[in-house]
């Protein structure tokens, strides 16, 4: 019976092991073979960023290649790890990759995001071997973090190969790169309490003092811009007020009429999302000769396929040219000069739109179209990285900032710093007397506290 037993359990030990080779069993297509004589080499390669990482005495991770420098939410990129089989790495083992934030919190498992894993594992690789890693990943649209950090290593079920050579981040996993993160724009709006004349001219003292943007950048790469655009914003308990000022050679708009399709030739764009819902936000566009278009949408593109063209804004827009609309003459540009009461935003008669407090936030996003005499471009503040602006996710935020101090504010604040530090010196003055007095007077230590205590406007 015992006997009977045993070849049982052997009998069942060998069909599992015999299952498993089965399984390891890869059936490569010859494009998948053609593919692999590109990513298994017996030459060094070259990686343009050399790491010197060991793992345990098999695996070395020698460095990496990048697409770019620079990426951005929701934009893929592009990374070639290099790897070198010191020994035959053994049956079960795989790489891993985690995708951190600045914070070194991890965000995204990117562990089959590769062509190796699927084509040729660690587990297969033989001693001798250089492994080209090819890896494409995406960070999403709401990562908030400046950096991605990628961490790597090898894991075989509940256990990790531990790491020999090169700094372990006490998870049994090395930091192989860092890449920047180009985020969602931030603009300040600053908050005047002095009256703004809609005229395009910006020759308000706090249009100086406004917080200007840095040029707006091509909508589908986020890369510097083919022309020079900025904007400034600010507020008051009334209205929202921006400023466009363009740079362009070629002025032209034959619009005339209220919401004609402004986007075909030169326009300024703003696009604001009160609540950041993406829901339920607003589209603005004020052409060179002050011809406004303005639409609702509930949300990206919706309703079809202009939005509530219904929804007036009560936008007051003001152009100045630097130069002639629609001639063969060279241009230099334009300002727009805008005003949109807050009561415009009243989609809800309960709840009344109000100025946002102070350190408040929208969600908003600016574009400039461009007409060309061969074509038409554009330049956007927080780029929606798609030919598409209507990307609510992409907004960028503008923050409603505390008022600043006027000048008789400022005059009252020195004044009465000045009050002070000529307080501060008679007291000082006063308290030098008073140990002078001190050392001279026949009267006791406590007698001569008791005094200095009674005098008034002593600090306690």
């Amino acid at each position: 019976m015992k006997r009977r037993i045993k070849a049982i359990i052997l009998l069942v030990i060998l069909s599992v092991f015999s299952a498993g080779c089965v399984e390891k069993t890869r059936h490569l297509t010859p494009a998948d073979k053609e593919r692999l004589k590109t990513l298994i080499s017996k030459t060094a390669p070259r990686p343009s960023n050399k790491l010197d990482i060991k793992f345990e005495d098999k695996v070395l991770l020698l460095g990496y290649d990048l697409d770019k420098r620079h990426i951005q939410p929701g934009e893929l990129f592009k990374i070639t790890w290099y790897w070198k089989a010191e020994k035959d790495v053994g049956s079960g083992w795989q790489i891993f990759t985690h995708v951190a934030d600045a914070k070194n919190i991890s965000r995204i498992n990117a562990d089959a995001e590769r062509v190796i894993r699927n084509l040729y594992p660690a587990e297969d690789w033989k001693e001798g071997e250089y492994i080209k890693d090819e890896q494409e990943v995406t960070i999403p649209l709401n990562w908030n973090s400046p950096e991605v950090r990628l961490y790597l290593g090898l894991w075989n079920g509940p256990h990790r190969m531990h790491v020999t050579r090169g700094k372990d981040d006490g998870e049994h996993r090395v930091l192989g790169a860092k890449i920047s993160v180009k985020l969602l724009s931030e603009l300040a709006a600053l908050r005047t309490t002095n009256a703004v004349k809609i005229d395009g001219v910006l020759d308000e003292a706090d249009w100086q003092k406004a917080e200007q943007s840095e040029p707006l950048t091509d909508t589908a790469s986020g890369e510097k811009g083919a022309f020079k655009a900025v904007v400034r914003l600010m507020y008051d308990d009334q209205k929202l007020y921006a400023a466009f000022l363009v740079s362009d050679s070629y002025l032209k708009s034959a619009f005339t009429n209220r919401d004609d399709h402004l986007w075909e030739e030169d326009a300024v764009e703003i696009m604001l999302d009160p609540d950041g819902d993406g829901k339920n936000y607003f589209e603005i566009e004020v052409s060179p000769n002050n011809v406004v278009f303005d639409t609702r949408y509930l949300a990206a593109r919706e309703p079809k396929p202009f939005g509530y063209m219904d929804w007036d804004s009560q936008a007051e827009a003001k152009t100045t040219l630097n130069g002639t609309l629609n001639d063969e003459q060279a241009d230099e540009g334009y300002i727009v000069e805008i005003a949109i009461p807050w009561l415009a935003f009243n989609i809800d008669a309960s709840k009344p739109q109000l100025a946002p407090a102070a350190n408040s936030s929208w969600r908003m996003n600016f574009f400039v179209m461009d007409k060309q005499k061969g074509g038409q471009r554009a330049v956007g503040w927080s780029a929606p990285l798609v030919s598409d602006f209507h990307v609510p996710e992409r907004f960028g935020t503008v923050i409603f900032s505390e008022a600043a101090p006027t000048d008789d504010a400022k005059e009252t604040a020195e004044s009465k710093e000045t009050s002070e530090r000529k307080k501060d010196g008679k007291e000082g003055e006063k308290k030098t007397k008073m140990k002078d007095k001190k050392k001279k007077s026949p009267s006791s230590d406590k007698d001569t506290a008791n005094k200095v205590q009674k005098e008034p406007g002593q600090a306690k």
